[in-house]
């Protein structure tokens, strides 16, 4: 997508780690960021829209952000083995939560087991491998049984946190959140990339018949709209993800 954007006469791409948003009165006026040698550059522009995803550094100048861990996903690949419908994603509905099983390539198939808390069984010393066999495993499809106990005897397991977070913007002049850096919800659905591409074609709807953007608090007034109008999708992608 990005090298497809790329390729628009509009659109000029710059790479680097975006450290910080420049402020003026208030308004945002665009961004500071490190380029791979580590030079410290500045763009401006008449709106900056914040999309640096679920860890985001830059969100709290922009909304209240109210991060929740309600469970995490194990993931493992397994290998040389057949889903019970190919080429489909499969969500076992299993006790104490959704396991999540879906084709990777030919040959590879990545399971997600959703571990529900804030903290999961240890790793390196064996508690997980002990949880996936004892608990996990006699609750998958037969057909991925053998593979899936290889996978753990192998070791090759590894964690991360699911994260929700509520859409709580302050409507700032000259920037607006977008993505994960905005709005989270548990990722077993995989609603991350529907709703971040919804509200962009609503976003894109908004800004289309503009054609000054120099005005922030006009602008910031007018985009107040977006958070209404993102909500039919968004909510409904929450909802089923919750």
């Amino acid at each position: 997508m990005r090298e497809k954007a790329a390729t628009l006469p509009n659109v000029q791409l710059e790479q680097g780690t975006v450290t910080s948003l420049l402020e003026e009165n208030g308004t945002i006026k665009g961004v500071q960021y490190k380029t791979k040698t580590g030079e410290e550059m500045n763009a401006y522009a008449p709106l900056t829209i914040v999309c640096d995803g679920c860890f985001s550094n830059l969100r709290r100048n922009l909304c209240s952000p109210k991060v929740e861990v309600p469970s995490s996903f194990v993931g493992l690949i397994l290998e040389n083995c057949q889903l019970p419908h190919a080429n489909h994603g499969h969500v076992i509905l299993a006790d104490p939560s959704p396991i999540l099983f879906y084709p990777i390539s030919s040959t590879e198939i990545r399971c997600l087991v959703d571990v529900p808390g804030q903290k999961v069984p240890s790793v390196s010393n064996g508690q997980m491998a002990t949880y996936l066999k004892t608990v996990v495993a006699p609750q998958i499809p037969p057909e991925l049984h053998d593979a899936f106990i290889a996978t753990v005897d192998k070791g090759k397991i590894r964690t991360m946190s699911n994260r929700s977070m509520p859409a709580a913007p302050h409507p700032t002049p000259g920037a607006l959140l977008m993505g994960d850096a905005f709005n989270m919800r548990h990722p077993l659905t995989g609603g991350g990339m529907t709703v971040a591409l919804s509200d962009i074609v609503v976003l894109r709807n908004l800004l289309r018949p503009l054609t000054d953007m120099n005005d922030a608090s006009t602008l910031c007034k007018y985009l107040e709209s977006f958070y209404t109008l993102r909500k039919p999708v968004a909510s409904t992608i929450n909802t089923l993800a919750g």
